[in-house]
């Protein structure tokens, strides 16, 4: 699954009434195919063979925003692992807080994806001339 799709899939799961008793292990489903899908995100971003190392190589004025997104990375990995918690404890620990989280992690997310994609853009569509 691409990011996006973890994305809108997790939304769905978290706008379904949470009374229903499917709607805890819906929303746990949800955040594992986001994990998957971000897991596949960061190993072709990162690393030696990555799209980031190309972008250093091609732009590398782009480097210090880069750093930004690889932050980012860490900070999504943290509310992931953080939601995959509070999904783990007792119902009672309360399915709004779970959302609202989900929410957030959603957000987050959604602008790591659009920095990336302005990122690209900035390194492979601006000509500066002259830049190597």
């Amino acid at each position: 699954m691409e990011l996006l799709g973890g994305i809108h899939h997790m939304q769905h799961a978290i706008q379904a009434p949470v009374g229903d008793p499917a709607w805890r292990p819906a929303v746990s489903r949800a955040v594992a195919e986001l994990k998957a899908a971000f897991a596949e995100h960061v190993e072709a971003t990162e690393g030696p063979a990555g799209l980031y190392a190309g972008v250093i190589l091609d732009a590398p004025r782009l480097a210090p925003y880069l750093d930004d997104l690889v932050g980012d990375h860490r900070s999504v990995w943290t509310a992931l692992d953080e939601l995959e918690g509070r999904l783990a404890e007792p119902r009672e620990a309360g399915a709004e807080a779970v959302r609202r989280h989900a929410a957030r992690l959603i957000h987050e997310v959604w602008q790591h994806r659009q920095r990336g994609a302005d990122l690209l853009y900035e390194a492979y569509e601006t000509d500066l001339g002259g830049e190597t």
